[in-house]
């Protein structure tokens, strides 16, 4: 069966997004599917707005140009995937699209496009209604979606951890610690941890690791220079991340909500991979990632945006280190018994087959 997979922001290696899809395209390879991406090259942080839109229009040409090759399309949400989503739907393909966030998540990084909300709103609805299957990543997308497209099947199917890699490491004899890693953005709560070390609650011994590069990289820089217990290591090679994270104490994950962004629910790979590795999640209290270490007992929960409560949360797990042992063993668990990328191509084996079977 070919499989067409379209994804026009695609990032660069090690990135969260970059992983989600060659994890994806892999193991629907593994499953005896022939996947091609359509994607245009990562482009570099310099690059003007311009030279990218000019990628993305060739992208959208080529992959137009080459639908009548293939049996379905699989969409990953993007503003702009719209020629394509509406020329597969004409073609009478099964078209999946995978959804990660609202229009919302548009508007907070690109500001500018705020008066033509109700137009990126209509750019991706219309895409929805063309799709066949759409994929929200969390349950609370799923309910936003039945808002967009009501007529739609719609299938919650999260991020995933690769758990031959992301897997419990013997600690390297290193002080307590505990770990963020992923991208420096205005709402993964950089400005919390550090408000969180400085606090009287943090812990004296625990060394805050943050593993990542970013538009928030100038605040973490302040803060070692403040004499803070903060370590930066930068960014580093995805393979590398695992043996770097071992034995932390905990990771955090104290996702923001900047414009109501993360309402709909979050659930970030970074979150499947620190507890595959067998550690605790100090995630702050959003649907998704709350749901999931509640109903685990894998790590603690903290009011979003309390840099307080997250003081105390690592207090607490440095207060207690069995404790925290035990939550690290049921999240690896839980990890490798739901929530590997191999489960979830399986799961996206089944509903591409299911719609190719109901357009025949």
């Amino acid at each position: 069966m070919r499989l067409a997979y379209f994804a026009l922001d695609l990032p660069h290696k090690g990135q969260a997004s970059y992983v989600h899809i060659t994890e994806i395209v892999e193991n629907l390879r593994k499953l005896g599917w022939q996947v091609d991406l359509f994607a245009p090259e990562p482009a570099p942080r310099a690059e003007g707005s311009g030279i990218r839109i000019g990628a993305y229009i060739r992208t959208i040409r080529k992959a137009i140009a080459a639908l009548p090759e293939y049996d379905a399309l699989y969409v990953r949400s993007h503003l702009l995937a719209w020629p394509v989503t509406l020329a597969a739907h004409r073609r009478n393909m099964p078209v999946l699209q995978e959804v990660n966030g609202t229009e919302k998540d548009v508007i907070v990084s690109h500001s500018w496009l705020k008066p033509f909300h109700p137009l990126v709103r209509w750019l991706y609805s219309s895409q929805f209604q063309a799709s066949d299957h759409l994929l929200p990543v969390t349950h609370q997308l799923a309910g936003w979606l039945g808002t967009m497209a009501s007529q739609r099947r719609v299938t919650m199917i999260s991020n995933a951890a690769n758990t031959d890699l992301f897997r419990p490491l013997p600690r390297v004899g290193r002080d307590p610690f505990v770990v963020f890693f992923g991208g420096l953005t205005e709402w993964h709560g950089v400005d919390v941890m550090i408000d969180a070390v400085a606090h009287r609650s943090w812990p004296a011994n625990v060394r805050l690791v943050i593993i990542g590069a970013g538009a928030k990289q100038q605040s973490v820089q302040q803060a070692i220079a403040a004499g803070l217990p903060v370590e930066w290591l930068g960014q580093k090679p995805y393979e590398e991340v695992p043996a770097l994270i071992a034995g932390a104490l905990a990771g955090l994950i104290p996702i923001t909500n900047p414009q109501g962004r993360s309402s709909t629910g979050v659930l970030p790979l970074k979150l499947y991979e620190t507890l595959a590795c067998g550690i605790p999640a100090v995630v702050s209290d959003l649907p998704g990632q709350a749901d999931l270490v509640r109903q685990g007992e894998c790590g603690a929960v903290v009011p979003c945006g309390d840099a307080a409560a997250l003081a105390n949360a690592v207090a607490g797990l440095a207060a207690d280190p069995a404790k925290a042992e035990e939550m690290g063993r049921r999240g690896a668990a839980l990890v490798q018994a739901d929530h590997s990328w191999a489960a979830r191509a399986r799961e996206i084996d089944r509903i591409l087959r299911q719609e190719l079977a109901a357009k025949v």
